[in-house]
């Protein structure tokens, strides 16, 4: 089935614009030309009115299901949210990393790529955590997962966090050293912040331009993205400079409300929002979903084109798909159709913060490669 999107006011993030125009979904590409329309039966979908991206990209999740205690359904997890294309965060280590390959990525709908976790065991559950000894890395495993896995493998990750890692200089040891496989794997790396045993101005001078500092804007311990004062760590934005990027990865217990506010008000804007979707709060507060999150920056004062950005643009760049983040002619046809609807909605955190919403994103059709995987029960 091809389709004929009528009249939707049209986000494009690759060149920054909105237009209200008809588009063509055919062949799994997106067409601006009706008479190219190949012969055959075409539905046709009023979308006046509405609001039309790319497929959101969400760049940290956990989709391990049934390989790890923290892991979700990722199909189940993502059309219904617009989301065509994830990351797994890194659930997987060198050890799991192909049962996770073979039993989930290729029988996923949802286009699954991954980070490879730095310690092999990967995130099995929350008992007790990753191994994060330099000594036990298995860098010729890593190494030849990447060659082996150049386009699904995006990225090495590893958790700086007391309760992973207390001692300061194994904290350091251990980035140091996976930065130094990352580099002969050809790779970015991915730093998770949460309770951090290094102030984050250090650890990100420890980085590389290019890698992923996620959590930015948590509050536990005594090392987040605020100095003593509430403003953002000289460090960060230097680091900012030199191409470090940020994820505001919410999860649910890797974000604070305040932080977020305090650094975003002064400039401090994510280069990505991604959800960290996990068994601990999926569907559910304070996560609920992507588009429920990326509604929480409005509130921030970010505009609505900005905040795409953040789940498509730029995480295709990172993931080296940038058609992925764009609706320009011939660009593979991930779409979705929203609403913006008013409505007050309040949002929270672990930490008994609240903030009261006022508009939400809502889904209402999504493709993927030009096949409708969603549509909301009321839309058509």
């Amino acid at each position: 089935m091809n389709f004929a999107i009528r009249q939707g006011r049209l986000y494009d993030p690759g060149i920054g614009k909105t237009i209200q125009k008809d588009l063509f979904l055919a062949n799994g590409k997106l067409l601006y030309d009706e008479r190219e329309m190949p012969a055959g039966p075409v539905q046709t979908i009023d979308a006046a009115n509405y609001f039309l991206t790319p497929g959101l990209i969400d760049y940290h999740t956990h989709y391990f299901y049934q390989g790890s205690e923290n892991g979700v359904n990722a199909d189940a997890s993502s059309f219904c949210m617009g989301i065509t294309t994830a990351v797994d965060g890194g659930t997987a280590g060198a050890g799991n990393f192909e049962l996770f390959h073979n039993t989930i990525m290729i029988h996923s709908s949802v286009r699954l790529l991954s980070y490879l976790l730095v310690a092999s065991g990967g995130q099995s559950n929350d008992r007790y955590p990753e191994n994060l000894d330099p000594r036990y890395f298995d860098e010729e495993k890593i190494l030849k997962l990447f060659q082996r896995y150049p386009q699904e493998l995006v990225g090495l990750k590893t958790r700086i966090s007391k309760n992973i890692i207390p001692s300061p200089e194994m904290a350091r040891a251990s980035l140091k050293r996976t930065v130094e496989i990352a580099e002969k794997a050809h790779t970015r790396v991915i730093v998770h912040v949460t309770d951090c045993t290094l102030s984050l101005d250090e650890l990100a001078a420890l980085l590389r331009p290019g890698d992923v500092i996620c959590h930015i804007y948590q509050n536990r311990g005594e090392h987040t993205c605020l100095d003593k004062e509430g403003k953002v760590l000289p460090g960060l934005w230097e680091a900012k400079k030199r191409g470090i990027l940020f994820d505001a990865s919410n999860g649910r217990s890797n974000f604070d409300l305040e932080t977020a506010q305090k650094a975003i008000a002064q400039g401090f804007l994510p280069d990505i929002i991604s959800s960290d979707n996990n068994q601990s709060s999926w569907f559910l507060p304070p996560l609920y979903s992507l588009p429920r999150i990326l509604s929480k920056y409005r509130e921030f004062g970010m505009s609505w084109e900005t905040i795409i950005d953040c789940a498509t643009r730029n995480p295709s760049r990172i993931i080296g798909q940038p058609d992925l983040g764009s609706l320009q002619e011939a660009s593979p046809a991930d779409l979705v159709i929203w609403k913006r609807k008013q409505k007050d909605v309040e949002y929270m955190d672990i930490n008994g913060n609240h903030l009261q919403g006022h508009e939400v994103l809502i889904p209402q059709m999504t493709f993927k490669e030009g096949q409708c995987v969603y549509c909301q029960a009321d839309f058509l």
